[in-house]
C-alpha cells in the first residue's frame, strides 16, 4: 500500500466516523427540532472548539486533495467506476459544505444548526436544487464506503454491497423529507430568513 492510499484511507475513517454521527443527528429530527438540537450538542463538543474543529478541517482538506490525486475516470468499470465517480461527487460537496458552514458560523455569524440546515429546504426555488445536492452527496458517501468494501474485503457479499447503496437512498430521502417540513411545520427564524435572502436573491428567494 503506497503512502498517499495509506494517509487517504485513513482520514477516510475518522472523516467517516464524523459523517455516520452527522447523518445520524439529522434523523434525530423526526423527534422535532429540540431533539435534533440536543443531539447536535452532544457531537459538538467535539469539534466546535478551535483544536477540534481545526483538526476536522485538516482531515476533510487532506481527503480532498489525496482523493483528487487518485481519481482515474478512464477505462474504470464497475465498482471502480462506482468508486471514482462518488469519491469526485464527495470531494465538490466537502469542499462547498465545508467552506459554507465554516463561512455562515465565522464570518456571518449564524448558528449552523437545526434551522440553517432546513432553510436550505425552505425557500423556492433553491430547495430543489439542495435535495439534490444533498441527496446526491448522501448516496455518494454510502456507495463509496459499498466500493471500499468491495476492494478492501473482496469475499463481501454483492447484495450487501448493493443494499448499501439503496440504504443511502433511504437515509437520503428520510433526511429531506423531515427538513422539508413535510413531518412537521417549521418555523424559519428571521435570522436564517436574512441568510438566504441575502445570497439566493437572485435565485428569487
Amino acid at each position: 500500500m503506497t503512502l498517499l492510499r495509506w494517509f487517504h484511507r485513513a482520514g477516510a475513517f475518522l472523516l467517516g466516523a464524523f459523517i455516520i454521527s452527522h447523518l445520524a443527528v439529522h434523523v434525530m429530527a423526526y423527534g422535532g427540532p429540540e431533539a435534533h438540537l440536543a443531539a447536535l450538542e452532544t457531537v459538538q463538543w467535539i469539534y466546535r472548539n478551535p483544536l477540534g474543529e481545526s483538526l476536522l478541517v485538516l482531515i476533510i482538506v487532506s481527503q480532498i486533495i489525496t482523493g483528487a490525486r487518485r481519481l482515474r475516470f478512464r477505462n474504470v468499470t464497475g465498482w471502480a467506476r462506482v468508486q471514482v465517480i462518488s469519491g469526485g461527487y464527495l470531494l465538490i460537496f466537502l469542499l462547498m459544505h465545508t467552506s459554507a458552514a465554516l463561512y455562515t458560523h465565522h464570518i456571518f455569524g449564524l448558528d449552523t444548526d437545526f434551522y440553517w440546515a432546513a432553510g436550505s429546504l425552505h425557500f423556492d426555488p433553491i430547495r430543489w436544487g439542495f435535495a439534490i445536492y444533498y441527496m446526491a452527496a448522501i448516496i455518494a458517501f454510502f456507495a463509496h464506503i459499498a466500493a471500499a468494501l468491495h476492494f478492501g474485503w473482496p469475499k463481501t457479499p454483492p447484495q450487501f454491497l448493493k443494499s448499501l447503496c439503496i440504504a443511502g437512498g433511504i437515509v437520503g430521502i428520510a433526511i429531506i423529507w423531515v427538513f422539508w417540513g413535510m413531518i412537521y411545520p417549521i418555523d424559519i427564524g428571521p435570522d436564517v430568513e436574512r441568510y438566504y435572502s441575502t445570497y439566493f436573491k437572485p435565485l428569487g428567494v
